[in-house]
């Protein structure tokens, strides 16, 4: 499923949020630069579409009933399959060392890299013992 800029935008600050969040809050998120709110409900409505993500719940903002929106299984599935098909044609260039060097090195929170750090020896483990 090929995704354009502004649905990664949006999927992306719909992962990273704890909650559904209204086409206002994805607007003024200030991570979705240059987004308006017409070009987000065209989005929003072409995500759901896809059942990338969907109508979470209805509330009031300001004087007018807005709708709520949060991500599906599905959303984070396609943009697992989207990483690694470009792991997968970039992969004689980037060597796996890079690639999760360059994955942990993104983190700059020391807590949440010693964590990643376990994650990815727990894995190793696991495959190990395959």
């Amino acid at each position: 499923m090929k995704l354009n800029p502004r649905e990664l935008e949006i999927l992306r600050i719909l992962h990273s949020s704890d909650k559904a969040l209204t086409s206002t809050q994805i607007v003024k998120s200030g991570e979705a630069n240059g987004l308006t709110q017409s070009t987000a409900q065209v989005v929003l409505r072409k995500l759901i579409a896809a059942e990338l993500i969907e109508v979470r719940g209805i509330t009031h903002s300001g004087n007018v009933l807005s709708r709520t929106f949060g991500v599906t299984e599905k959303s984070k599935e396609v943009l697992t399959k989207r990483f690694l098909e470009s792991f997968r044609n970039y992969r004689s260039i980037i060597s796996v060392r890079d690639a999760v060097e360059g994955m942990l090195n993104v983190e700059e929170n020391t807590d949440i890299r010693a964590e990643r750090i376990k994650q990815i020896e727990t894995v190793l483990q696991e495959v190990k013992g395959k």
